[in-house]
């Protein structure tokens, strides 16, 4: 038995935040369209590796509602599938949560998708007899622990739960539950979904995240995919198996002055000595020794992509943002002078007041409005713009 256990494909994710002016047509495109190409990418290699079924567990789209070309598009790579007789195992998500009963997705008959409530399928294959069991998110949040629901492993040679949610240590409210309650159901494997990070939580049974198939923010670095599963004798093979045309990463450089051509000849002679093989959105990370030493971000930004703009096909490299580091501690662009100016007439006992004074006649509001907020707001607030100036940043 084969199977790919992949998650939180996010089709149609809009990539908030990359789009400008600055950065080509052409790259944008392919960055819009890097889920749908690492689907077809999990498809294709489904087709090759001749796997028996695949589970896909929640967030196949990035919204509950799809466009029609999304919708084609997924409709058309499942059929390629089933020309090849995969089955193909659904569970919906939190980002895609649908009503089963009001569905008007129609899927092809290699298609199992989960309704709202918890239950198991079975078919032969080989000889053996295999569960799956999951459900589909109806709304975005679920508080109730769904794996309560669960069946104990049934009567058949292999179970696999499928699942979309988090551990309820983290306070999310995605269906949540605990190891042991996992492993206390006895199925064979726990295919996962919603955290974007490849995980495995646990090894007999594996309970295991696939992570996402492709990064769409710098919190989603380094390569993306499936897991590959192979029972063999009783025995699963785990393998990962890549499917991200784009990679997140960050690049570190050491300013040691604030000429932009130099700056800009040095950043381009070391990219080209990193050869990338396939297209890295980077954050340029600058050290300096000291705030004397800021230099205009934007306007460097702006040079960079500038430059790029006849470079990044050769290069696979595209600088979507430039963070400065002062002696290992992040800084934002805003000058400290004239934080501390504005700070001066922000955060003090007169403007807290006028601020406050419709909510005044709440008694249970009015005693925390202590003599020491200003300061409190003071705090929070630097920490949140300029970053917390005692707080290392990671190497």
């Amino acid at each position: 038995m084969k199977f790919i256990h992949a998650a939180d494909l996010h089709l149609e994710s809009p990539f908030e935040g990359l789009k400008s002016d600055y950065i080509p047509n052409d790259l944008w495109e392919y960055i819009y369209n890097s889920t749908f190409i690492a689907f077809e990418k999990l498809v294709q290699n489904s087709i090759e590796e001749k796997v028996d079924f695949i589970l896909l567990a929640g967030d196949l789209f990035d919204r509950d509602t799809q466009t029609p070309k999304t919708y084609e598009f997924f409709y058309n790579q499942l059929l390629k599938l089933n020309e090849q007789n995969i089955k193909v195992f659904i569970i919906f998500g939190n980002h895609d949560y649908l009503n089963i009963d009001n569905n008007q997705l129609d899927f092809p008959n290699n298609v199992y998708v989960f309704g709202n409530e918890v239950e198991t399928t079975t078919f032969d294959l080989d000889g053996e007899k295999i569960a799956i069991t999951g459900f589909s998110y109806s709304n975005r949040w679920i508080n109730e622990k769904m794996i309560n629901k669960y069946p104990l492993k049934q009567d058949v040679d292999f179970q696999i739960g499928m699942l979309h949610g988090s551990e309820e240590n983290t306070g999310d409210n995605y269906a949540p539950f605990n190891l042991q309650e996992l492993i206390s159901k006895n199925y064979n494997y726990w295919a996962l979904g919603h955290i974007h990070k490849r995980m495995k939580l646990n090894d007999n049974p594996p309970i295991m995240y696939s992570g996402n198939i492709q990064g769409r923010h710098k919190k989603e670095s380094g390569p993306k995919g499936y897991l590959l599963v192979n029972e063999k004798n009783n025995q699963l093979d785990i393998s990962f198996e890549e499917t991200s045309v784009i990679i997140w990463d960050a690049l570190k450089i050491k300013l040691t002055q604030d000429d932009f051509d130099t700056i800009i000849t040095d950043l381009m002679n070391k990219l080209y000595k990193l050869n990338y093989p396939k297209m890295h959105l980077l954050q340029l990370e600058l050290k300096v020794d000291n705030y004397q030493h800021i230099i205009n971000q934007d306007e460097l930004l702006i040079r960079i992509q500038n430059t790029l703009k006849k470079e990044y096909q050769n290069l696979n490299v595209w600088i979507y943002d430039i963070k400065v580091i002062v002696n290992k501690k992040i800084v934002s662009q805003i000058d400290d002078e004239i934080w501390q100016k504005a700070a001066k007439d922000t955060f003090n006992n007169d403007q807290v007041s006028n601020l406050a004074q419709s909510l005044n006649k709440y008694d249970f509001i009015q005693k925390h409005l202590s003599d020491d907020i200003p300061n409190i707001l003071y705090q929070e607030s630097q920490i949140k713009i300029l970053g917390n100036k005692d707080e290392d940043n990671e190497n």
